[in-house]
């Protein structure tokens, strides 16, 4: 799970950078959200730690969604 968590905050980070230069735009997020799923989620996994590591890569997803600035 900490592995996960690292994750995040780096993509959060990266994001941040980004959005200072760049500015915000539809669909800010999706790739990098995509990525945490492919790397950290086992889709036939229904069990407690793997629902925890999905709650925290929505947490992460509803953060880019309002993510202003």
């Amino acid at each position: 799970m900490k592995a996960l968590q690292r994750d995040i905050e780096k993509q959060k980070a990266k994001l941040i950078a980004k959005a200072s230069k760049k500015g915000i735009y539809e669909n800010f997020g999706q790739k990098e959200v995509r990525d945490l799923e492919e790397k950290h989620i086992d889709i036939s996994d229904y069990m407690d730690e793997m629902n925890a590591k999905r709650k925290e890569v929505l947490d992460f997803d509803d953060w880019c969604m309002d993510y202003c600035g």
